[in-house]
Protein backbone atom coordinates (compact mmCIF):
# COMPACT_ATOMS: atom_id res chain seq x y z
CA UNK A 1 0.00 0.00 0.00
CA UNK A 2 1.51 3.19 -1.10
CA UNK A 3 1.15 6.45 1.82
CA UNK A 4 0.61 9.67 0.18
CA UNK A 5 0.51 13.35 1.73
CA UNK A 6 -1.05 16.13 1.17
CA UNK A 7 0.11 19.73 2.56
CA UNK A 8 -1.69 22.63 2.14
CA UNK A 9 -2.80 25.80 4.57
CA UNK A 10 -6.26 25.55 3.61
CA UNK A 11 -8.45 22.67 4.37
CA UNK A 12 -10.96 22.93 1.47
CA UNK A 13 -7.60 22.57 -1.28
CA UNK A 14 -6.74 19.42 1.17
CA UNK A 15 -10.34 17.84 0.64
CA UNK A 16 -10.38 18.63 -2.98
CA UNK A 17 -7.25 17.01 -3.44
CA UNK A 18 -8.13 14.26 -1.33
CA UNK A 19 -11.12 13.19 -3.11
CA UNK A 20 -9.04 13.78 -6.24
CA UNK A 21 -6.17 11.43 -5.04
CA UNK A 22 -8.66 9.32 -4.17
CA UNK A 23 -10.79 8.51 -7.35
CA UNK A 24 -6.82 8.59 -9.26
CA UNK A 25 -6.08 5.47 -7.10
CA UNK A 26 -9.28 3.57 -7.40
CA UNK A 27 -9.11 4.64 -11.38
CA UNK A 28 -5.51 2.87 -11.33
CA UNK A 29 -6.32 -0.18 -9.22
CA UNK A 30 -3.85 0.83 -6.92
CA UNK A 31 -4.19 1.05 -2.55
CA UNK A 32 -3.42 3.77 -1.14
CA UNK A 33 -3.49 5.43 2.05
CA UNK A 34 -3.74 9.45 2.42
CA UNK A 35 -2.57 11.84 5.43
CA UNK A 36 -3.35 15.35 5.25
CA UNK A 37 -1.20 18.04 7.12
CA UNK A 38 -2.03 22.06 7.77
CA UNK A 39 1.43 23.19 8.04
CA UNK A 40 4.98 21.82 7.68
CA UNK A 41 5.70 21.44 10.92
CA UNK A 42 2.87 18.45 11.23
CA UNK A 43 3.95 17.02 8.08
CA UNK A 44 7.80 17.09 9.21
CA UNK A 45 7.06 14.41 12.11
CA UNK A 46 5.32 11.82 9.94
CA UNK A 47 7.24 12.18 6.06
CA UNK A 48 9.35 9.37 6.84
CA UNK A 49 6.39 6.87 6.01
CA UNK A 50 5.48 8.59 3.16
CA UNK A 51 6.10 7.64 -0.34
CA UNK A 52 4.28 10.63 -2.16
CA UNK A 53 3.66 13.92 -1.38
CA UNK A 54 1.95 16.82 -2.44
CA UNK A 55 3.28 19.70 -1.50
CA UNK A 56 2.09 23.49 -1.31
CA UNK A 57 4.44 26.35 -2.53
CA UNK A 58 2.58 29.49 -0.55
CA UNK A 59 2.10 28.30 3.01
CA UNK A 60 3.05 30.67 6.02
CA UNK A 61 5.93 29.71 8.66
CA UNK A 62 7.62 26.58 6.56
CA UNK A 63 6.58 27.23 2.86
CA UNK A 64 7.17 24.52 0.43
CA UNK A 65 10.49 24.88 -0.70
CA UNK A 66 11.74 25.07 3.23
CA UNK A 67 9.81 21.74 3.51
CA UNK A 68 11.02 20.22 0.56
CA UNK A 69 14.60 20.84 1.53
CA UNK A 70 13.69 19.19 5.34
CA UNK A 71 12.57 16.08 3.13
CA UNK A 72 15.40 15.86 1.14
CA UNK A 73 17.62 15.01 4.44
CA UNK A 74 14.66 12.85 6.31
CA UNK A 75 13.19 10.80 3.59
CA UNK A 76 15.31 10.86 0.27
CA UNK A 77 12.85 8.62 -1.70
CA UNK A 78 9.76 10.94 -0.77
CA UNK A 79 8.50 11.86 -4.01
CA UNK A 80 7.46 15.57 -3.99
CA UNK A 81 4.74 16.69 -6.43
CA UNK A 82 4.87 20.67 -5.93
CA UNK A 83 1.07 22.29 -6.17
CA UNK A 84 1.38 25.95 -6.93
CA UNK A 85 -0.83 28.43 -9.21
CA UNK A 86 2.69 30.50 -9.51
CA UNK A 87 4.30 29.39 -12.17
CA UNK A 88 7.41 31.65 -11.56
CA UNK A 89 8.34 29.70 -8.39
CA UNK A 90 8.87 27.01 -10.58
CA UNK A 91 12.54 27.09 -10.69
CA UNK A 92 13.21 27.32 -7.06
CA UNK A 93 11.28 23.85 -7.29
CA UNK A 94 13.69 22.13 -8.69
CA UNK A 95 16.49 22.76 -5.96
CA UNK A 96 14.59 20.22 -3.95
CA UNK A 97 14.51 17.83 -6.51
CA UNK A 98 10.52 18.24 -7.04
CA UNK A 99 9.73 15.12 -9.12
CA UNK A 100 6.45 16.52 -10.42
CA UNK A 101 3.93 19.56 -10.43
CA UNK A 102 0.44 19.99 -10.30
CA UNK A 103 -1.58 23.55 -11.02
CA UNK A 104 -4.21 25.39 -8.74
CA UNK A 105 -7.28 24.83 -9.65
CA UNK A 106 -6.49 21.36 -9.73
CA UNK A 107 -7.37 19.12 -12.90
CA UNK A 108 -7.98 15.70 -12.53
CA UNK A 109 -6.21 14.33 -15.53
CA UNK A 110 -3.16 16.51 -14.15
CA UNK A 111 -3.26 15.11 -10.47
CA UNK A 112 -3.93 11.36 -12.06
CA UNK A 113 -0.42 11.22 -14.56
CA UNK A 114 1.65 13.04 -11.79
CA UNK A 115 0.32 10.12 -9.28
CA UNK A 116 1.20 7.59 -12.20
CA UNK A 117 3.91 8.65 -12.94
CA UNK A 118 5.32 8.58 -8.86
CA UNK A 119 3.82 5.31 -8.90
CA UNK A 120 5.53 4.12 -11.41
CA UNK A 121 9.00 4.87 -9.70
CA UNK A 122 7.98 2.49 -6.92
CA UNK A 123 10.40 -0.82 -8.00
CA UNK A 124 11.89 -3.25 -6.11
CA UNK A 125 8.87 -3.40 -3.30
CA UNK A 126 8.64 -7.43 -3.67
CA UNK A 127 9.49 -9.57 -0.45
CA UNK A 128 12.98 -11.15 0.49
CA UNK A 129 13.66 -13.39 3.62
CA UNK A 130 16.87 -13.14 4.78
CA UNK A 131 19.14 -14.30 7.92
CA UNK A 132 21.13 -13.92 10.92
CA UNK A 133 21.91 -16.15 13.33
CA UNK A 134 19.00 -18.83 12.18
CA UNK A 135 16.61 -15.86 12.44
CA UNK A 136 14.28 -15.52 9.18
CA UNK A 137 13.84 -11.71 8.42
CA UNK A 138 11.88 -9.76 5.66
CA UNK A 139 12.23 -6.99 4.16
CA UNK A 140 11.63 -5.22 0.95
CA UNK A 141 14.12 -5.59 -1.77
CA UNK A 142 14.83 -2.33 -2.48
CA UNK A 143 16.00 -1.81 1.38
CA UNK A 144 19.25 -4.29 -0.09
CA UNK A 145 22.31 -1.62 -0.88
CA UNK A 146 24.26 -4.55 -1.90
CA UNK A 147 24.64 -8.32 -2.31
CA UNK A 148 28.07 -10.32 -1.97
CA UNK A 149 28.87 -14.06 -2.52
CA UNK A 150 30.22 -15.70 -0.03
CA UNK A 151 30.95 -19.55 -0.75
CA UNK A 152 28.03 -21.37 -0.45
CA UNK A 153 25.88 -18.58 0.75
CA UNK A 154 25.61 -14.73 0.01
CA UNK A 155 25.51 -11.80 2.37
CA UNK A 156 23.02 -8.96 2.21
CA UNK A 157 23.91 -5.35 3.22
CA UNK A 158 21.26 -3.26 4.33
CA UNK A 159 21.20 -0.35 6.50
CA UNK A 160 19.86 -2.67 9.71
CA UNK A 161 23.17 -4.80 9.03
CA UNK A 162 24.71 -7.94 7.25
CA UNK A 163 21.97 -10.55 6.55
CA UNK A 164 22.47 -14.02 4.83
CA UNK A 165 21.26 -16.63 2.85
CA UNK A 166 22.02 -19.96 1.61
CA UNK A 167 21.35 -19.26 -2.56
CA UNK A 168 24.01 -18.18 -5.17
CA UNK A 169 23.68 -14.91 -6.90
CA UNK A 170 23.07 -16.65 -10.37
CA UNK A 171 19.48 -17.07 -8.83
CA UNK A 172 19.23 -13.94 -7.07
CA UNK A 173 19.83 -12.34 -10.46
CA UNK A 174 16.59 -13.54 -12.12
CA UNK A 175 15.21 -13.59 -8.35
CA UNK A 176 15.58 -9.37 -8.05
CA UNK A 177 13.89 -6.70 -9.74
CA UNK A 178 16.51 -6.24 -12.62
CA UNK A 179 15.33 -2.78 -13.03
CA UNK A 180 16.79 -1.48 -9.66
CA UNK A 181 19.53 -4.27 -9.45
CA UNK A 182 22.33 -5.05 -11.58
CA UNK A 183 25.57 -7.88 -11.34
CA UNK A 184 28.68 -5.93 -11.51
CA UNK A 185 31.32 -8.60 -11.18
CA UNK A 186 31.46 -12.12 -9.93
CA UNK A 187 31.27 -11.78 -6.45
CA UNK A 188 28.84 -8.74 -6.33
CA UNK A 189 25.04 -7.68 -7.28
CA UNK A 190 24.62 -3.53 -6.58
CA UNK A 191 21.28 -1.90 -5.93
CA UNK A 192 21.42 1.18 -8.20
CA UNK A 193 19.43 3.50 -5.71
CA UNK A 194 21.67 3.17 -3.33
CA UNK A 195 24.97 4.33 -5.46
CA UNK A 196 26.47 7.64 -4.34
CA UNK A 197 29.09 8.30 -6.97
CA UNK A 198 30.29 6.17 -10.20
CA UNK A 199 33.49 6.80 -11.90
CA UNK A 200 36.10 5.04 -13.88
CA UNK A 201 34.60 2.07 -13.04
CA UNK A 202 34.25 2.24 -9.16
CA UNK A 203 30.90 2.61 -7.49
CA UNK A 204 30.69 4.38 -4.34
CA UNK A 205 28.24 3.28 -1.81
CA UNK A 206 28.71 5.16 1.50
CA UNK A 207 32.48 4.44 2.77
CA UNK A 208 32.60 1.17 0.40
CA UNK A 209 34.26 1.04 -3.09
CA UNK A 210 32.65 -1.69 -5.65
CA UNK A 211 34.96 -2.02 -9.09
CA UNK A 212 32.74 -2.90 -12.27
CA UNK A 213 34.09 -5.62 -14.48
CA UNK A 214 35.65 -4.60 -17.76
CA UNK A 215 33.28 -6.51 -19.10
CA UNK A 216 30.48 -5.24 -17.23
CA UNK A 217 30.88 -1.70 -17.77
CA UNK A 218 29.19 -0.45 -20.83
CA UNK A 219 26.14 -2.54 -19.83
CA UNK A 220 25.98 -1.92 -16.20
CA UNK A 221 26.34 2.47 -17.50
CA UNK A 222 23.54 2.08 -19.77
CA UNK A 223 21.45 0.35 -17.07
CA UNK A 224 22.29 2.71 -14.47
CA UNK A 225 21.40 6.01 -16.78
CA UNK A 226 18.19 4.21 -17.67
CA UNK A 227 17.45 3.57 -13.57
CA UNK A 228 18.41 7.42 -13.50
CA UNK A 229 15.78 8.67 -15.56
CA UNK A 230 13.05 6.15 -14.91
CA UNK A 231 13.02 5.61 -11.63
CA UNK A 232 15.34 8.38 -9.65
Amino acid sequence: MIKIGICDDEKIVLSVLGTLVEQCLDELEEEGQIATFDCGEKLLEEVESLDVLFLDIEMPGLDGIEIGNRIQKQNLDCKIIMATSRQDRFKEAFKINAFRFVTKPFQKNEVREALEDALQTRVGMEKIEVYRERVAYTFCQNEILYVEAMDSSVEFILKEGVFRKETSLKELETALDDRLFFRVNKQCIVNMRYIDTYKNGVIQIGAVEIRVSVRKKKEFEKAYIMFDVNYR
